[in-house]
């Protein structure tokens, strides 16, 4: 759908950003819209629900999961389903569609403070985790103790902002159009991009599907 022709990277900063230059052979509505798949439909990882087991602390259930939930999670795309498309049919999900992951934190004598860095998955070496352990989740005073199961799944950012994989912009500078992408740590901002092209793609391949059944039809 778009060749290198239309866009070209002007510049990155690593895995976080990327700025593509887009040609005047390229519509601004075509733009657009791969802006918006950005945002809106590239797929990313992160805590649908939470299980509390205990909560003794100050900060309500739903408030704790609630910030639970915002936590992005470096997403393996390549190895999980989307839940509406996973084949288990199962609500609980299985292990292609679900990653499950535990958090237990207790307070002794000390006031403690639980880090994204706290939350393990119930299986080891598995990409998916939080993209830093640097996110505070809850302070615990002496006594107080907390015991949650997490379950991470796959979503789209038109679902819920929490799964919406990054920033996206289309801008002009000095004649010239841009489209800045930043990720917010799930995946890498070129990936985004690839992404939002295969999704575009395969979106107007199921029109085109759609358009003929009607034109077939419409001809009987």
């Amino acid at each position: 759908m778009m060749g290198l022709q239309l866009v070209r990277v002007v510049d990155e900063g690593g895995d976080s950003w990327v700025r593509l230059e887009l040609s005047d052979g390229l519509p601004t509505p075509v733009a657009n819209a791969l802006r918006r798949a950005i945002i809106n439909e590239v797929p990313t990882m992160a805590v649908e629900e939470v299980l509390v087991i205990e909560n003794s602390s100050a900060m309500p259930n739903e408030i704790l999961a609630h910030r639970i939930s915002l936590i992005p999670f470096v997403s393996d795309i390549d190895n999980y389903s989307l839940p509406e498309e996973c084949t288990c049919g199962s609500k609980l999900g299985c292990e292609r569609c679900v990653v499950r992951f535990v958090l237990r934190a207790a307070a002794d004598t000390d006031t403690v403070t639980v880090y994204s860095r706290d939350i393990s998955p119930e299986k080891p070496d598995i990409k998916v985790a939080p993209v830093s352990g640097d996110f505070p989740i809850i302070t615990l005073a002496p006594g107080q103790r907390v015991e949650l199961e997490l379950y991470v799944r796959l979503g789209k950012g038109r679902k819920h902002a929490k799964w919406q994989s990054g920033i996206a912009t289309l801008y002009e500078e000095n004649g010239r159009r841009y489209l800045y992408v930043e990720s917010f740590g799930f995946l890498p901002a070129r990936r985004m991009v690839k992404e939002a092209v295969k999704i575009i793609n395969q979106q107007v391949k199921e029109l085109e599907q759609k358009l003929e059944e009607v034109m077939k039809n419409a001809e009987e």
